[in-house]
């Protein structure tokens, strides 16, 4: 593994706060700008110092100068003595000396020099002085001095130089208190700067935090949720685009489980998944097709009013929905008193065939199970009928395009729908195309056969009662039908 992409297994996933990183960018950003303007600030004032203090050793320099002007033309050597004496008991001055123009040392008191950073000799060998200020070490002081030399001019005649020293100590002293005072502010404009980073970091972080929170909310279904906030800046707008989101993909999904209601589940996602491409149209498929009907419909609806049976029908569909559902059907519709569910449509199933007879005998229990409680309770029982096909259909969009339907078409969905109309109460009829299929001849249980005549059809169609499936293949039915029931109650 390279090493480049190596990272620690400690740190793997970590990631640092958007708030905390904005912080953090601002921290270094006061920091270095406070170190760089420290440093400016450090050297502008030591420039400053320096020039104030080469300032007053150069105004000392030749006021002594001044002084000795006449004692140098008199050639008053004591006076000399005497006027270095006195300016070296001063406790700013460490040293000063009178000296020729010829390079004679006049008089001299404390530290000066040595004469070889003073001295040098012109092309015609007159001494001349060469700098007007000179820094040197004084070993048997241990110190750092500087001196500053004037010429002792009378009329336009140099009659000698001055020479007065100073420590550098105290321009080493006050550069350290500059230095002092310039950090002492730097690092409390720096500790400031960061605690109001944090503050402004974390003033920027909160509502992104609550949109990254508010966005979770919405990844977990939560489409109720809104960001209660109110912010002027760019931030509140991008809540109250948010909120806007939410608010639409709310609607989205309202439209979506109403529209479920109406169309089958699967069929609905498969639409709304490609709802650019919905248009008329179908395509052939082989499926199985199952009619549930009620039995003595019209008499029922002589003896009950339409409310009655309305939500007489609402209960048993329900059950029927549910238990589609259980075994991999599609409701596709309600037609008055009759249920059509689909068995291999929309979702391709290999075991339509058998899926949809177990759905049948799955059913029929469950009715008589249903109609058991009804009976106890004093309640009115529903009997139906059922009949199952399979073949090849046309499954898809059909109507106009104002106003379509999923749904299939073809010879052998009007097969299962007559075969539904010769089924006794409480009986399932299969067409002998169902016993031909996978998993099918060899898992029901016949109860009887009947040759039927269709409309349409030149010969009888041959149809079969099944009674039940293979017991080692329903083990779960009667907890699948416990589970409904209680299900159905508990709703």
């Amino acid at each position: 593994m390279a090493s480049g992409n190596f990272i620690p297994k400690g740190w793997r996933g970590f990631r640092i706060p958007i708030g905390y990183r904005l912080a953090i960018a601002i921290t270094l950003l006061i920091m270095s700008a406070m170190l760089l303007l420290g440093m400016l600030l450090i050297d502008r004032q030591g420039a400053l110092l320096r020039a104030d203090i080469t300032r007053f050793g150069h105004t000392v320099a030749s006021q002594v100068a001044d002084s000795a002007k006449e004692l140098v033309l008199a050639k008053d050597e004591l006076g000399l003595k005497v006027l270095v004496s006195n300016l070296t008991r001063n406790e700013n001055i460490d040293g000063t000396a009178i000296i020729a123009a010829n390079g004679e040392m006049l008089a001299r008191s404390g530290l000066i020099p040595p004469l070889g950073k003073l001295r040098e000799l012109r092309e015609d060998g007159e001494f001349d002085v060469v700098p007007p200020e000179v820094e040197w070490f004084s070993p048997e002081k241990g110190k750092y001095l500087i001196s500053f030399i004037s010429p002792i001019h009378f009329q336009d005649v140099v009659l000698g130089y001055s020479l007065t020293t100073f420590s550098r100590q105290m321009l080493v002293q006050s550069l350290q208190e500059s230095v002092r005072l310039v950090v002492t502010i730097t690092l409390a404009v720096i500790v400031l700067g960061v605690i109001g980073a944090f503050m402004v970091g974390g003033r920027i972080a909160r509502p992104i935090r609550q949109l990254i929170h508010a966005s979770r909310e919405i990844q977990a279904g939560n489409y109720d949720y809104r960001i209660t906030e109110q912010r002027s800046d760019e931030l509140g707008q991008l809540m109250n685009a948010f909120n806007e989101m939410a608010q639409g993909l709310q609607k989205k999904v309202q439209v979506e489980q109403a529209f479920s209601r109406f169309v089958p589940e699967n069929v609905a996602k498969h639409m709304l998944s490609n709802i650019e491409q919905v248009k008329l149209g179908g395509e052939t498929v082989t499926a199985s097709v199952l009619f549930a009907d009620v039995v003595g419909y019209t008499s029922l609806s002589e003896k009950l009013s339409a409310t009655e049976v309305a939500e007489l029908l609402n209960e048993y569909f329900s059950y029927i929905a549910e238990a589609a559902k259980l075994c991999g059907g599609t409701l596709d519709k309600y037609m008055g008193d009759c249920a059509m569910i689909l068995f291999g449509v929309p979702e391709p199933d290999p075991k339509h065939a058998f899926h949809a007879i177990y759905f049948a005998v799955l059913l029929k229990n469950l009715i008589e199970r249903l109609n058991t409680q009804r009976l106890w309770m004093g309640k009115i029982p529903l009997q139906f009928s059922i009949g199952v096909n399979c073949g090849t259909m046309v499954a898809g969009t059909m109507g106009s395009k104002s106003r379509m339907q999923y749904t299939v078409l073809g010879d052998a969905v009007n097969l299962a729908s007559r075969l539904s109309s010769v089924a006794e109460a409480g009986q399932i009829v299969v067409s002998g195309e169902m016993l031909q299929q996978p998993m099918v001849s060899d898992c029901v249980e016949i109860g009887g056969y009947q040759s039927i005549s269709v409309r349409g059809k030149d010969k009888p169609v041959a149809t079969y009662r099944v009674d039940d499936v293979v017991v080692a293949l329903h083990p779960h039915m009667y907890e699948q039908i416990d589970t409904l029931l209680s299900r159905r109650l508990a709703g």
